[in-house]
């Protein structure tokens, strides 16, 4: 896939997605309304499990990867120097074919010695399908390249569609939230907001994706208990939603955006 030229038609429902996508996007200030967005609104356009995003002159010194994902086992420092080299490769291969986005289907054709080194990594690292774009208009510190991972299905013609124009609000969108990091850095407190261990271990669930159904598996609960205790986490954090209740605990430092961060 070369080119980002393929027509693709959209039904209404889609357009209707694709603009709650795009008006969304123009809300992110904070890391946690980025991974909150990217779990959500993306997902329709861009279905993946993990996403890594690079900032940083390409191919620098100071060029820098972070994950966003909701399971445990991304903390760890050795599979990120693994990552980080990964996304060295997919850099440095886009950047020779064009910039245009790369799909990395998990049994796809090795053209290359780097995409076959790529692929190897991905299947290694039980990855699974993956595409990676970038903005090329900014180079130097105003980069930013995005990788898809544990996409549930191969990309295809469509995703390089979708890829190539979500851009500008994936670029957007991080860099924005990177000068309200620097200009505004969140504080560690919680604003006096405390959630009990069972709370806290809730909405950890919820924001991970479970129903009260499997949450009540999980904790040995009844559906009904663990409801009050949404209940409850939603009168602490005075929300209105478990959607909001869950950016609201990232925000206030209360859970991480990401398990064990």
């Amino acid at each position: 896939m070369e080119t980002p030229d393929t027509l693709v038609t959209l039904s209404t429902v889609e357009m209707e997605r694709l603009l709650i996508t795009l008006e969304s996007a123009q809300q992110v200030q904070r890391r946690h309304q980025f991974f909150l967005w990217s779990q959500g609104a993306l997902q329709s356009f861009l279905p993946h499990e993990v996403l890594i995003f690079g900032h940083g002159e390409y191919g620098g010194p100071g060029f820098s990867c972070e994950v966003l994902a909701r399971a445990n086992t991304w903390q760890d420092q050795a599979l990120h120097r693994e990552l980080d080299s990964l996304v060295e490769l997919m850099v440095d291969h886009w950047r020779h074919k064009g910039s245009f986005p790369r799909l990395y289907p998990n049994a796809g054709e090795e053209d290359s010695a780097s995409v076959c080194a790529i692929s190897r990594t991905l299947r290694r690292l039980d990855l699974g399908h993956a595409l990676a774009h970038g903005a090329k208009e900014f180079p130097g510190e105003s980069s930013g390249f995005f990788v898809f991972l544990r996409m549930p299905v191969a990309p295809d013609a469509r995703h390089v569609y979708f890829a190539d124009m979500l851009m500008p609000y994936l670029h957007t969108s991080l860099h924005r939230m990177l000068v309200a990091e620097k200009n505004f850095p969140e504080r560690r407190r919680s604003h006096g907001i405390k959630l009990s261990r069972r709370e806290t271990e809730v909405i950890t669930m919820v924001r991970d994706g479970k129903t009260n159904q499997q949450i009540a598996e999980n904790l040995e609960l009844s559906p009904h208990t663990v409801k009050n205790h949404i209940q409850h986490i939603l009168r602490k954090l005075k929300v209105g939603n478990r959607a909001e209740a869950v950016g609201k605990a990232v925000k206030s430092r209360l859970i991480g955006y990401e398990a064990n961060s």
